[in-house]
Parts: C-alpha cells; structure tokens; sequence
C-alpha cells in the first residue's frame, strides 16, 4: 500500500531574538550624534563586550502551525521567502517555536505584514499559493473597476490597476487618488457629459466655457467626478450672467432658464428682420439687451420697432421692400396709380 502522502517541513533561518536586540540598538546609537552618542555607545560596549550575539535560529513552519500563525497572523509558508515580507515572517515563527506568542504579536504589530489590511494579505497570499486563481480574480476585478473608471471619466493603465488589486485598495480610494488627474482636456464617459452640458449652459448664457471659466472649470470637474451635481456648477455660471442685468432677468435666471431663452423671442425678432441667422446675434447685442429695462419688459411691437431703427436694417431686403412700399404709397396719395 502506498504511503499517505505528508506535507513537507520547512526550515529556514533568520535571526534570535538577541540579535534582534543587538541590531535594533545599534541602528538608534547609529541615529545619534556627538557626546550624546560617546556615552550611549559606552553603555552599549558594556552590554554587548563580545560584539553581536552568534548563532542563528532555525525557525521549524510545522512546529508553527499548531499555534494558527496563519489564522492568527494571516501568514503561511510562501511567505518566508518572500523579497519583502520574508525576513519579519521568519522572527515571527521563530517567536511561535519558542512559544512566545506575546512576542511574536508585538513582532506582527511592528511588521510591515501586520500593517496591511486583510484584503492585501490574503491577496498575496493568493498569488503566491494559486497564481492561476490569482490570475482569474485579478481579471474579473479590472473588468468592473475599467468600466466603473470611464463611467467617471477616470482612466489608469493596467500596471497601475494590478498595484491597486494586490495591495487591496478599495474603490472608492482608487476613484479619489485618480481624480487628481482629471481635467477638461482629458474628461470622458460621465464626466466628459458633464463637460458637455456645462458648455452649453456656458454658451445658452453669453459665455465661452473655457475662456470665461477656465481657472475653474478642471476643479468643478473633479468635485462632479466625486458626487456633486453638474447642476450647482450650472448655478455658478447663471450666477455670473446675473451681473448687470436687470432684476427680472435676475429672477428668471435664478429659476433655471438661460439667457438663451429669456431673450429667445426678441432673438428671433432681430434673426428675421435683419435677415440673419440666429447665432449670429450675439446674447451681449445692446439692441438685444435693451429688450429689458430696469422696470419692464418691452412688448415684441415696440421691439420690432426698435430694431428698424438699428443702423443694420437700412441694408436689408425688408428695409427696401418698406421703404419701396411707402414710396408707392405716397405717389397714390398723389393721384398716381401704380
């Protein structure tokens, strides 16, 4: 019958709990400076006449293990010879073999292993364990941390994402440390809309977004991509085309229209009677502007008026068509039949 098959030993080295000591002091005497380093090192000389304890610990993992250094510490075997966490997980058993738990907790504590959060861990261990699985995890996380990015306009490459996989960074942590990067040149999905309509709202309002708002405008982004609404931002640039304007259009401003449809009619007036295009009449025209006075509004009749005696009408087809009409109309007047 074959053997049961048995899970191997591990034994590594690493150093006592002497010259733990011994290297600890010596790296703060190190730290020090002039008299107050002569006398430490004195003191130091008479602890320690025969130089650096000798020796070195051989740390037995299976003695380990019944004492749950992986439940109670979350470390296994792959670590001890792991480049970065391999030295510290190596005092930790050797403090569990000598059964010192006190010491080997204070020891996790100091560590740069006990300083990681329970997802970094268990996800080093993963790698180190079952890369496959790993792997498969890794992949399915980027998936959905990519699409939430673009939804917010944020963008990382994958070496960076891997980073934030493995040291267990939450979502929201990844969102706020990328935000930092956005900015209008650079703004897509969710926050490129956003960018969008606040343009708009910009131009409905006599403003050019990049120009008029443009030591702010990377900044409000960065407050949408983290929550806030792009219709405060909205306020913000109605706010500013308040400045100037009479009362009423203040108020109107202030229940969400723009000075696109505030002036919309008169638009329209000054659009045909000067046989132009609407965009072509600016929301700062003073004729356009003069549409609303201090205390009221001008009628479309009185408007239509004031525009034929804009100095722009005299050279248009209707201002012909009037003039040729009056024309017609006195030589009637006279007798004369057209």
């Amino acid at each position: 019958m074959a053997s049961k098959s048995r899970r191997s030993r591990v034994v590594a080295e690493t150093r006592t709990p002497e010259q733990i000591a011994y290297d600890t002091e010596l790296a703060n005497l190190k730290a020090l400076s002039g008299i107050e380093r002569a006398k430490a090192k004195e003191l130091f000389d008479a602890k320690y006449p025969k130089g650096r304890p000798t020796g070195t610990l051989k740390v037995d993992t299976k003695t380990a293990t019944p004492i749950n250094a992986r439940e109670k510490f979350g470390i296994g075997e792959a670590l001890l010879n792991h480049p970065i966490y391999g030295e510290e997980i190596k005092r930790i058993y050797a403090f569990l073999n000598a059964g010192n738990e006190a010491a080997a907790l204070e020891e996790y504590f100091k560590s740069r292993w006990g300083k990681l959060d329970s997802d970094a861990q268990e996800r080093i261990l993963l790698q180190l364990e079952n890369d496959s699985l790993y792997k498969e995890k890794l992949k399915d996380w980027k998936v959905r941390i990519k699409r939430k990015l673009y939804e917010r306009g944020l963008s990382a490459d994958d070496a960076t994402l891997d980073k934030y996989f493995l040291d267990g960074i939450e979502d929201e942590t990844i969102f706020d440390e990328l935000t930092s990067g956005i900015s209008a040149t650079k703004a897509a999905g969710e926050i490129g809309d956003a960018l969008s309509t606040l343009r708009s709202t910009a131009r409905a309002n006599g403003f050019n977004l990049d120009r008029d708002f443009g030591l702010q405008l990377d900044d409000w982004l960065k407050r949408i991509s983290k929550g806030e609404s792009v219709e405060d931002f909205k306020r913000l640039i109605r706010q500013q085309a308040k400045l100037g304007l009479p009362d009423k259009v203040g108020q109107l401003l202030d229940e969400g229209l723009d000075l696109s449809n505030i002036y919309a009619p008169y638009r329209t007036a000054m659009a045909n009677l000067l046989e132009v295009s609407l965009d072509s009449i600016s929301l700062d025209d003073p004729l356009l502007r003069s549409a609303y006075g201090p205390d009221k509004e001008m009628s479309l009749y009185d408007f239509k008026r004031a525009i034929r005696k804009d100095s722009r009408w005299q050279y248009t087809d209707n201002a012909r068509e009037d003039v040729s009409t009056s024309a017609l109309q006195v030589l009637r007047d006279f007798g004369f039949q057209g």
